[in-house]
């Protein structure tokens, strides 16, 4: 969904205001990789081993102004701004080189200790004003280096501190809210100040639920983002009478639209919509910021509030309000007509960009609208036959009629055509075609990939066939008026073909698309050609009937032939298993391992392509291993068994991708069953002793290769089954380590429905009970537990094992 809304999303500068000292853009939402420990100024403070540099009282040290005046020659304020620059310095050098969550730990505590001391030496004998632009200056400068928890306590929260113990922020009381925070008013020096504090302390608890939540998973999560996104407001309703303050308005807009996108990417487009409303509402309410300067920015608003009511099946809304943000455009270019004598090139870009970003949400709704049966007419309506319409010449039927009526150029058409296909709440591995009985509706469907095709092929099918893209987005073709397409674009229309089951336009058009992305050389390229790779390999196993679709496909080539002959080489090299494996599963499995596991320029593709493919794989792996016909009581049959078999070779694969994917992005019971699965095997293997009686010394004395019916020096077992015994039992333990670990982050995640807190995993408080002490079974997600807790005995039983064969390898070694 997010990619659905890329195209209309755009950057925007600050209005021009001496008095604007807020960063304008959100700095990017760091990965949830720190754990770490940040203790609070005063626990800092506490903690420190370092002894003290003085011990008499800082009230009793002159001012900074009986030095002389208050400028950079002040001995006072030039060593504040020696020690806040030597500790930023220090942050910015020696950050990356923490990587353990010791040295995390201490490189955090040091941090805040310093400036702690650093604000409780200088502060008493700063002047106020100084004192309080100085704590903003450095929490923007830790901002940008990401130290968020650091800044929101040192820096906006000791500004803050003041104001906030007389004010309860989930009221939302705009009056009370101006008395506590604004008691001189808006044209105060403070006024600006404190409106900064309250953004960077919004964009710091923000921040730090995203590093805590990626991807807000947690109930918890989103509420607290929903109370960021009220306080932006309170923020904006107070700021919005005053028109010297629309660099609030504007910077909130920003502030509000990262976070409501956040919300639209998880499926919370209901709850952002409010939000996306108030922010268009302000834009247009504030004089300044109804300048053409602010007419792109107020568009993607514009746009985002009409994706949030497409995301909400509310399409009627959403089309109403895009004919309201168009009639709204329409009366600023009147405006700017009667203002102005000659129109400026700039000026016709930022009307031509807004308009077709309307006019492509009023497509999106009314090229199915306008098919609809009507149920008060009986006579029925004759279909075209769109085999045969797919040789006439443009336009050919109703939706290129509307498309040459609405937009004027190859690429705002095409964009047109991937909104109207695309839907958010539909991933790409759900195949099928429209759900709806009205067959004018699916027509309708087959019409816009016929549009899509014809356009791809007039304005990026060079003479010799093949395709060819410049290196620009769709959307600057668009402003331009250029007959041309993106090659991000073009990929989003083969996955669309992919999923509406149209699969001779898609491996056509995949096969091409591939040929062109490996001459590029740069990690959008290499994510999009692997994701098209991925969706070849598993085409076979959900196109079981070998459909091809009504669109007819793309012209052939040579290089659109020799993409089959190249996923079959990785097919052939990730397996490393001699056998028959020519199943569209096992290959598929391999291409898998193989983009995943094997990354370029550290590139891994899209997460709900590789969770869906793993999904797929594992439904088909279980059957198997469960249909398994394994020796329970010979351990060289067992071992011979397990390490010729196909779907044993499967699991180990699929494990592989796993762990070396994003665990949280994946289903955690799935995870669960598949490191059970293999844990047990490795430990078979491992420990024969404890579960076979026959052959057990005599095999464990062979080595893999040797096993009988094996010939010997043919890689036909896995690698792992070629270590040794001890290692296999390492590397089990080590796959259960990371399996519990992932359970134990999704049980912190996920909160009860009735938001009870967990004690363990049995039992929660009882939340009738006055004293605290009385607790209740959980029975909901007894089988996660249940898992879990195999998963913990598994360990422990091979953490048991391994302490008796290394024990014993060490009192043979010391006999020796």
């Amino acid at each position: 969904m997010a990619s659905s809304r890329s195209s209309f999303s755009s950057s925007e500068e600050s209005p021009d205001s001496e008095t604007s000292v807020s960063p304008v853009h959100l700095p990017p939402t760091p990965p949830p990789t720190s754990t770490a420990v940040l203790k609070s100024p005063s626990e800092s403070k506490s903690s420190s081993t370092d002894p003290p540099q003085c011990t008499h009282s800082e009230d009793s040290l002159p001012s900074a102004a009986f030095y002389g005046p208050l400028d950079s020659k002040n001995p006072l304020l030039a060593s504040c701004e020696k020690e806040i620059r030597e500790l930023l310095g220090f942050m910015k050098k020696k950050k990356a080189l923490a990587t353990s969550e010791e040295q995390k730990y201490e490189f955090h505590r040091r941090c805040a200790t310093t400036l702690f001391n650093i604000w409780t030496k200088y502060a008493p004998r700063l002047p106020s004003d100084y004192y309080n632009e100085k704590l903003l200056k450095v929490g923007d400068s830790l901002c940008q280096i990401k130290e968020y928890k650091l800044a929101l306590l040192q820096c906006y929260g000791r500004y803050l501190q003041e104001f906030i113990a007389d004010f309860d922020e989930h009221k939302e009381d705009v009056n009370h809210f101006k008395t506590v925070f604004f008691p001189k008013g808006f044209g105060d020096e403070t006024a600006r100040l404190t409106f900064h504090a309250l953004s960077g302390k919004n964009i710091c608890n923000y921040q730090l639920v995203c590093e805590s939540d990626a991807n807000l998973q947690n109930e918890e999560s989103v509420r607290q983002c929903l109370h960021i996104l009220s306080s932006f407001r309170l923020i904006m309703q107070v700021a919005l009478p005053q028109e010297h303050l629309c660099w609030i308005i504007f910077n909130g807009t920003l502030y509000i639209y990262t976070i409501c996108r956040k919300l639209m990417v998880i499926g919370q487009s209901s709850k952002a919509l409010e939000f996306l409303l108030w922010a268009s509402m302000c834009m247009e309410s504030s004089v300044p910021l109804l300048s053409i300067r602010y007419l792109t920015w107020r568009a993607t608003l514009y746009t985002a509030v009409c994706q949030c009511h497409y995301d909400c099946q509310d399409g009627i809304h959403g089309e109403a309000f895009a004919r309201r943000a168009l009639a709204k455009i329409d009366e600023l270019r009147q405006l700017e007509l009667m203002s102005s004598s000659s129109s400026l090139e700039t000026s016709r870009k930022y009307y031509r960009e807004a308009t077709i970003k309307m006019a492509v949400m009023i497509f999106k709704r009314g090229v199915f609208e306008s098919r609809r049966k009507n149920k008060n007419v009986l006579r029925p309506k004759l279909r075209l036959n769109l085999k045969e319409a797919q040789s006439l010449p443009w336009p050919r039927t109703v939706t290129e009629r509307l498309l040459d009526e609405l937009l004027d150029s190859t690429s705002s058409r095409f964009l047109a055509v991937l909104e109207a296909l695309s839907d958010s709440n539909r991933r790409i591995l759900q195949t099928g075609p429209l759900v709806t009985d009205e067959m004018e509706l699916r027509d309708v469907v087959s019409e816009l990939f016929m549009a899509g095709k014809e356009l791809l092929i007039l304005s990026n099918v060079c003479s010799n066939g093949k395709l060819d893209f410049p290196q620009t987005s769709l959307l600057e073709h668009v402003v331009e008026k250029r007959n041309a397409l993106s090659v991000g674009a073009s990929v989003r229309f083969a996955k669309l073909a992919f999923t509406y089951e149209e699969w001779g336009l898609f491996e056509s058009l995949a096969g091409q698309l591939i040929h062109f992305l490996q001459k590029q050389d740069n990690p959008q390229s290499k994510k999009a050609e692997k994701d098209l790779i991925l969706l070849l390999a598993v085409e076979p196993l959900i196109n079981v009937k070998r459909n091809r679709g009504l669109i007819f496909p793309l012209e052939t080539d040579k290089e659109t032939q020799s993409i089959q002959n190249y996923l079959k080489h990785i097919a052939c090299h990730e397996s490393c298993v001699r056998t028959t494996f020519t199943e569209d599963t096992f290959s598929l499995a391999a291409i898998l391992h193989f983009c995943v596991c094997v990354p370029t320029q550290g590139v891994l593709p899209d997460k709900d392509i590789v969770v869906d493919i793993i999904g797929l794989l594992w439904q088909r792996c279980k059957l198997g291993i469960q249909r398994l016909n394994i020796p329970k009581n010979d351990f060289a049959k067992y071992s011979h068994k397990i390490s010729t078999n196909k779907w044993v070779y499967l699991l180990w694969q699929i494990s592989e991708v796993i762990h070396c994917y994003k665990l949280e992005d994946l289903d955690i019971v799935m995870v669960a069953e598949i490191t059970l699965r293999l844990s047990e095997i490795l430990e078979s293997l491992g420990n024969p002793k404890r579960k076979f009686r026959k052959s057990a010394d005599l095999s464990a004395k062979k080595g893999p290769d040797e096993l009988p019916g094996t010939s010997k020096g043919v890689p036909e077992i896995l690698p792992i089954l070629k270590r040794a015994p001890v290692e296999q039992l390492f590397y089990a333990y080590e796959l259960l380590d990371k399996a519990i670990i992932g359970m134990s982050w999704k049980c912190m995640l996920t909160t009860l429905s009735d938001g009870s807190s967990v004690i363990d995993h049995c039992y929660v408080k009882d939340s009738q009970d006055v004293d605290g002490d009385t607790y209740k079974p959980i029975a909901s997600n007894s089988y996660t537990m249940d898992l879990h807790l195999e998963l913990i005995q598994a360990q422990h039983r091979i953490a048991v094992v391994l302490l008796d064969q290394l024990e014993g390898s060490f009192i043979l070694f010391s006999s020796d």
